[in-house]
């Protein structure tokens, strides 16, 4: 059954005064009859006191339809008795504070929100995403609302303890400075230009996104970073002193491990930016053991990090595991692989629930994820 709108109870007071009946009010409103007698007996109020030495006694008729004075012939001439009437407007705001004050609270169990708090706090502590948590807690609730309730205060969990809640701030005006002795690279025909018409023609290919974390001066390493954009799904390699050559022997590994027809399922294309390390194309899209090209090499346009968001969105989550101004020397590289397994056994919202493992194997299968993963 719909709510009484304000054009609704207009239309009850209106046909009130000329007297109609509550079953046909009922059908021009389109509800039951006696949703009707009760909207106006909850929302009727006084129209006339009893002052001057009228009664303070409500008529008797006042007790059946149509529970108000609108229509009574005796209203204006010698009735004594308390009258009433029926206020659509008054009856509209009335409603709508009923409404807000039964949205107020939490709508869960003791032991609902007790295991929705344990969850979310063990989540953060762990560096789950709050969606994670939620999940995890089996508590049927929405996202919003949990962000509404940390919000308003109503869980004992801060703003404050949030990835990201605090991390942005205005950010110093400095001029970066580039000295790349190899900024002669010929990269025509690998332009983004030349993505977005390849991929014209690769509409339901999976462009690989790459990029480099950043990371210190003073660091020898630096964490190579692979996300397939649809599902989510990363690899991260730590690279002792980056150059183009060790770049490539990350795909010579990848490819060793795969087998070149699985590589080029998974890697068809890739995306980048304009990174020294990456100026080995001809080394980046064809193999060094058979000399067959397995995949396609593009780059961003300079300056143009939101060409390849979903890596740099991925590197902003990254973050919670290697903190930026933190060394990433001290990490090896089983370290950062079991991060990115972590990161990829979360689930996701973008995928209904599921994790990006889950849509790696469902797309290329189980043993391609242990193969990448050496399990």
């Amino acid at each position: 059954m719909p709510h009484l709108k304000e054009a609704d109870r207009k239309r009850i007071n209106s046909m009130l005064a000329h007297g109609n009946k509550c079953c046909e009010i009922a059908e021009a409103v389109g509800c039951d009859p006696t949703t009707i007698a009760k909207e106006i007996k909850r929302n009727r109020i006084v129209s006339k006191d009893a002052s001057k030495g009228q009664s303070k006694v409500l008529c008797k008729k006042l007790d059946r339809w149509p529970y108000v004075c609108g229509a009574c012939k005796h209203k204006y001439t010698d009735c004594c008795f308390l009258q009433l009437k029926y206020d659509p407007m008054l009856a509209q705001r009335k409603y709508e504070a009923r409404l807000r004050n039964s949205r107020r609270g939490i709508n869960l169990t003791k032991e609902e929100y007790d295991r929705l708090v344990s969850a979310i706090k063990e989540g953060l502590s762990i560096k789950r995403s709050v969606y994670a948590s939620v999940k995890a807690s089996k508590v049927g609730i929405s996202l919003p609302t949990v962000y509404r309730y940390i919000s308003e205060r109503r869980v004992p969990i801060s703003k404050m303890d949030l990835p990201y809640a605090v991390t942005y701030k205005k950010r110093k005006a400095k001029p970066k400075e580039y000295d790349y002795s190899d900024s002669k690279i010929d990269r025509s025909n690998r332009t983004y230009l030349d993505y977005l018409s390849y991929m014209k023609s690769h509409i339901n290919e999976i462009t690989v996104q790459m990029d480099f974390l950043g990371s210190i001066k003073s660091d020898s390493k630096s964490i190579l970073v692979l996300i397939l954009p649809q599902i989510h799904f990363i690899l991260l390699f730590a690279i002792e002193k980056r150059n183009s050559s060790k770049v490539v022997g990350v795909f010579e590994g990848l490819e060793k491990s795969l087998g070149h027809e699985k590589f080029r399922e998974i890697f068809p294309s890739i995306l980048t930016d304009r990174d020294p390390s990456f100026s080995d194309i001809q080394g980046i899209e064809f193999s060094a053991e058979t000399g067959a090209q397995r995949t396609n090499l593009f780059f961003c346009d300079a300056y143009k990090s939101n060409q390849k968001a979903s890596v740099e969105n991925i590197n902003k989550q990254i973050r919670k595991f290697f903190p930026k101004g933190k060394t990433v020397d001290c990490y090896t590289q089983e370290q950062v692989a079991m991060v990115a397994k972590t990161m990829n056994e979360a689930p996701l919202h973008s995928l209904d629930g599921y994790t990006p493992k889950e849509a790696f194997i469902t797309l290329f299968g189980l043993e391609a994820h242990a193969k990448l993963f050496g399990e």
